[in-house]
């Protein structure tokens, strides 16, 4: 059952409780019917979270309906109006706004470090209407931007929020960001990606050796900004974003590498571990594996 074909143009106008519960209807309708996609995540959910088979069968079936999810509400942003999408923004919890209102305060630049979880481009908008109304938002990447994307942010910006990707997969676009984060940009960086994105570091996330990029600590120490980590959940009753611990970076060397690695491996392990059925890179999850260091300990 594709979502696309069959599903999304009759909710994506829908209120997001509406459109939540539709979804949600249709995914048990799917699963009792045994027409709901599979993916083949089930050996490694077992293998990384170390559950029984049920359990990670259970799983992978709650991951199809993450995916419809973030589908379902890019939709809604173009097909909206913009009075709706504000009522849609308006469901939003934070667990820890009083975070992201001192860093506001603070006056420095800020980067927002989320991981791939939930539905993020709505609880972005209110965050930049919340703590940084006035200010522009650049959400970096390395690929090359999604129509349907592309056409929400546009969107985003009818209802006064300024909020752009950056594709920073040139160098100069790379340096353009630390420029734009000076002059008071709030800048984005998802933190949750693998080795091939650059400027790999070595963890252990759930016990695994795997390789992260770790761009934050060079961006953060380069704009001389607080990070904050972020992820959203996203569920049947809404989304609720959970805003973790600031932190800022000076230094240099081997040993400031490693303690922002270690920042960042507990903010993604201590998210995944709260709602493993929503972080939304789990096919990918071999891509970050480090092969050499799990055989060297299997020597």
């Amino acid at each position: 059952m594709r979502l696309e074909a069959h599903i999304l143009p009759l909710i994506a106008h829908l209120p997001l409780w509406a459109r939540r519960r539709s979804l949600r209807a249709v995914w048990r309708l799917a699963v009792l019917s045994g027409r709901l996609p599979r993916l083949e995540v089930d050996r490694t959910l077992r293998d990384v979270l170390r559950v029984s088979r049920g359990e990670a069968a259970r799983l992978a079936r709650e991951i199809i309906y993450q995916d419809w999810i973030a589908i379902a509400e890019w939709a809604a942003l173009t097909r909206r109006s913009v009075a709706a999408i504000r009522r849609d923004s308006e469901s939003i919890v934070f667990d820890g706004a009083s975070v992201l209102a001192r860093v506001a305060r603070g006056g420095r630049p800020v980067i927002l470090a989320p991981i791939h979880m939930g539905c993020y481009a709505l609880p972005f908008a209110r965050i930049m209407h919340d703590h940084f109304a006035r200010r522009r938002m650049l959400i970096l990447r390395a690929r090359e931007d999604r129509h349907e994307e592309t056409q929400a942010m546009r969107r985003v910006s009818e209802i006064g929020i300024d909020m752009r990707f950056l594709n920073v997969a040139e160098k100069q676009n790379y340096v353009d960001a630390v420029k734009f984060a000076k002059a008071g940009s709030v800048i984005v960086m998802f933190v949750d990606l693998p080795a091939s994105y650059g400027g790999p570091m070595p963890v252990k996330l759930f016990g695994k050796p795997i390789q992260l990029a770790m761009g934050i600590g060079s961006l953060a120490r380069l704009t001389e900004a607080t990070v904050v980590p972020i992820a959203v959940h996203s569920s049947v009753s809404g989304d609720v974003v959970r805003v973790g611990d600031p932190f800022e970076s000076y230094a240099k060397g081997p040993e400031e590498k490693y303690r922002i690695a270690t920042l960042v491996r507990r903010h993604i392990e201590d998210s995944i571990r709260d709602a493993p059925e929503h972080w939304h890179l789990w096919p990918r999850f071999d891509e970050f594996l480090d092969y050499q260091s799990e055989y060297e300990a299997a020597s």
